[in-house]
């Protein structure tokens, strides 16, 4: 046996560096799959901050043309650059592709042909005024060049998505093959080192250290490969949580989705998700999960948390001694065994809220990056937050006047029309109310437009104060307001407006130290069905209304039924 021991020693080496060979070449080859996955999400991702870039463009250029506020022409102008931007950035991102090349130029031409359409509307506004650029939006062409940018940028996604899944499949052959070469490897340069074990130990221990120290090599690469798979897994959930965030389109959704990524991430994981209340005072609990290793309050002011107080992530171990522990978190904190990490959520450096996240000390152990998986969690979340909350802002804007906080003519016409139908389908009445405060022009000169301003905010606030929950009060334009009353006869309306008539008419205003007022308001009312039986006519049968009342003495309210 001794004269074959130097052969099988030599052929077991062999094998173990065809196997550590065979390894790096697997591990590159798995990284490279994954890295290309991963550039597959980015051009999926750029596509989408195109679409939201034209998509942006529009709503401020159609915000514009319809409320005229300075602010939405800024985001118009701010918004066609990151169109330009959004594009040259998924051009860089899929150059090594000629096909999606072609598709991208498809989509900047199209996007291009609807900003030079916007362009035209936007001067057509500043020259002429905002009335004129309305006539002359052409809502063919604009659909036909969405259709154009839409076609474009399916056709991309359906590309990147057939390459992904070409790609993951390519992974999936790298990953079972690694594992093949590994176990076979492992398997022969086992039962080697077994035969030579027998043979060796009966020479000396020198030949058992060996042997030894073989049999731990293999134990520690089996244990590296575990490690990468893990690692590769953990990236793959967040990059589908980046993905998936971009949808989501609730608070709920999204809270929702993190918890489910930090379960896949730590799967004994608990914490708490606050966000900022408007005071800027605390922090309030808005959802919660897992079993709760370390407890956390409900609410917390900025000072209960290093993790506030620094601007970066706080943890603490029950491994460590003497650390700095968060007053919001249990008294006992560090438990023994126990992780806690703190990470606050922002977004261009306003702060948004705080992730708590706590897990078994061996769940969170840094050398296998989980703490730092869930910090870009964390980065990912307050922008995904902080988007949302931008949007919903925006969104109130687009349909209130900000003077009075009453809802803008746009969403007048969009509600009547809406509710016209539901009460003519049901066999219901719906009043509409048109009001005009009495000498406005004279109390404007008289005080100045400061004064003017808060006299409307005031009569805004009657005025919503006078209506019902389902009623939908609206500023139509300068000193004259709408009311629809749904589901309400001439003879229910006359008492309603009476009523906000008579609430405006012994109101005082308050203007920089001063009482001004009292003023009046008169109030025209057109009905459905007798009056009119569509929007438009309803709207000017009140308006003529209004103007009869205002001729026959104005602060009063007047019906005149169509017969009249």
């Amino acid at each position: 046996m001794s004269s074959y021991r130097l052969p099988a020693f030599a052929l077991a080496l062999l094998l173990l560096l065809g196997v550590g060979i065979a390894s790096v070449w697997g591990v590159s080859s798995l990284r490279t799959s994954n890295e290309w996955i991963g550039h597959t999400y980015e051009v999926i991702n750029r596509i989408e901050v195109a679409e939201r870039a034209i998509r942006s463009t529009e709503a401020n250029a159609r915000a514009y043309r319809l409320t005229g506020h300075p602010e939405f022409r800024s985001q118009y102008l701010i918004a066609t650059h990151q169109v330009d931007t959004a594009h040259e950035a998924l051009a860089s991102a899929i150059r090594d592709n000629p096909g999606q090349h072609a598709r991208v130029k498809r989509m900047r031409e199209a996007a291009q042909a609807h900003l030079s359409e916007l362009r035209r509307l936007f001067d057509l506004q500043e020259l002429q005024g905002a009335d004129v650029a309305r006539q002359a939006t052409n809502s063919t062409l604009t659909l036909r060049q969405w259709n154009e940018f839409d076609e474009a940028a399916s056709e991309m996604r359906r590309e990147e998505l057939r390459l992904l899944d070409q790609r993951k499949a390519r992974s999936d052959r790298y990953a079972n093959l690694l594992i093949a070469i590994v176990v076979l490897g492992m398997l022969l340069s086992g039962g080697l080192m077994i035969s030579l074990m027998v043979s060796v130990t009966r020479e000396n221990k020198r030949a058992r250290r060996l042997e030894f120290e073989a049999r731990s090599a293999a134990h520690e690469m089996a244990l590296s490969m575990a490690q990468v798979d893990q690692l590769s897994k953990q990236r793959h959930d967040l990059a589908r949580y980046s993905g998936l965030l971009q949808s989501c389109q609730t608070l709920e959704e999204i809270v929702q989705l993190s918890i489910d990524t930090i379960r896949r991430l730590v799967p004994d994981a608990s914490g708490r998700f606050y966000l900022i209340r408007a005071s800027q005072n605390f922090h309030d609990s808005v959802a919660s999960f897992g079993d709760h290793l370390i407890s956390s309050t409900d609410s917390l002011m900025p000072s209960d948390c290093w993790a506030l107080r620094r601007g970066q992530a706080h943890m603490v171990s029950g491994e460590e001694s003497r650390q700095l522990t968060c007053a919001h978190l249990d008294a006992g904190t560090p438990a023994p065994g126990i992780t806690s990490l703190c990470l606050p959520l922002s977004a261009q450096g306003t702060s948004i809220g705080l992730l708590q996240v706590s897990a078994s000390a061996e769940a969170m152990d840094h050398g296998s990056a989980v703490d730092e998986l869930i910090g870009q969690l964390a980065e990912q979340l307050g922008l995904a937050i902080a988007n949302l909350q931008l949007r919903e802002t925006l969104r109130t804007q687009s349909l209130r006047d900000p003077l009075t906080g009453l809802f803008n003519r746009r969403y007048l016409e969009e509600s009547l029309a809406r509710e016209l139908q539901r009460c003519e389908r049901r066999g219901l009445p719906l009043s509409v109310l048109m009001l005009d405060v009495d000498h406005f022009k004279r109390f404007n000169d008289t005080h100045g437009h400061a004064a003017g301003d808060a006299l409307l905010g005031q009569v805004g606030r009657q005025i919503q104060a006078g209506v019902r929950a389902e009623d939908i009060a609206c500023r139509y334009g300068g000193e004259e307001f709408t009311v629809v009353l749904p589901e309400l006869d001439a003879a229910g309306a006359l008492v309603r407006a009476e009523q906000i008539r008579r609430a405006v008419e012994i109101a005082t205003v308050q203007h920089l130290g001063q009482q001004l007022g009292p003023v009046t308001m008169s109030i025209g009312i057109a009905t459905f069905p007798g009056d009119g039986l569509t929007p438009e006519v309803l709207l000017q049968l009140a308006d003529a209304t209004l103007y009869r009342a205002k001729a026959e003495g104005r602060n009063r309210v007047l019906h005149v039924s169509y017969d009249d």
